[in-house]
């Protein structure tokens, strides 16, 4: 998978060799399965018209420019979300960089520099997906510029569960209060972070509350049960003897205890 970081200073240089694409829209923060099912969408979309599957998403997260007294936790850095696009068959990952001048281009021009200027034929997004100043542009007014620019659109319908919309913002409800358990039947996984037992959580993951967790951690392909209490959002202590493990730890967070097992 071909990663390109696209800013206002480099698009000239990057649209001419951009390949025809089916392009998936969005944020894709966890690449939950709601993210999936746009991306398994635009997928189709890819095959049945002899295109390569692209999805254009952005960094950092346009409320953490935009909102700075209501900045959002990330669930994961790109480079974990980079890997999560490619194992779904993603052939080009655009990382357009959000910025206070982005969030003023009108919805029509963005389409036309970061969409169709990056050869969209298929355009794919979720039903609430917005774009353009003040989030003005729709699905609805994406689909008038698509018919005008005479390429598909495909508009994906909301994924529920337990009569909730399977959301970013749901699942960074759940990690904070502790309810992981529920996560797998919205990520499609357990959710996961990387910890330096030396400097604490990598940037741009987010750990539940204080309080002591069932957590599972990759070892040499194998996944060691333990007992992790988090302490802060940046530290925690494993329950186990952790000279025996690498120094950088995959976690996966599995369920929550009422008190700590002794």
């Amino acid at each position: 998978m071909q990663i390109v970081y696209v800013n206002a200073n480099n698009l000239h240089e990057i649209k001419p060799s951009a390949p025809e694409v089916a392009m998936a829209l969005g944020y894709f923060d966890g690449v939950h399965l709601g993210h999936q099912k746009v991306i398994q969408t635009a997928k189709e979309k890819a095959k049945s018209h002899n295109l390569s599957l692209s999805v254009l998403s952005f960094f950092p997260h346009p409320k953490n420019v935009l909102f700075s007294n209501n900045k959002v936790s990330y669930l994961e850095p790109l480079e974990q979300k980079a890997e999560k696009l490619e194992k779904l068959g993603v052939d080009v990952f655009y990382v357009v960089e959000f910025t206070k001048t982005l969030a003023k281009v009108e919805p029509d021009h963005f389409l036309s520099d970061y969409v169709i200027g990056l050869n969209a034929k298929e355009i794919i997004c979720g039903f609430d997906y917005t774009y353009g100043t003040k989030a003005s542009g729709t699905v609805d007014t994406l689909a008038v510029y698509a018919a005008t620019q005479q390429v598909g659109l495909t508009v994906v319908e909301e994924l529920k569960w337990n009569e909730q919309k399977i959301g970013s913002t749901l699942i960074r409800k759940y990690v904070t209060e502790g309810k992981l358990n529920e996560l797998p039947s919205l990520l499609g996984t357990f959710y996961q972070t990387k910890y330096c037992q030396k400097n604490g959580l990598l940037p741009n993951y987010s750990l539940p509350n204080v309080g002591s967790y069932k957590v599972l951690i990759e070892d040499r392909h194998i996944n060691i049960e333990c007992v992790a209490t988090v302490k802060c959002k940046k530290y925690i202590q494993l329950h186990y003897e952790t000279s025996t493990l690498p120094n950088l730890l995959t976690i996966q967070w599995v369920d929550q205890f009422e008190t700590i097992p002794s």
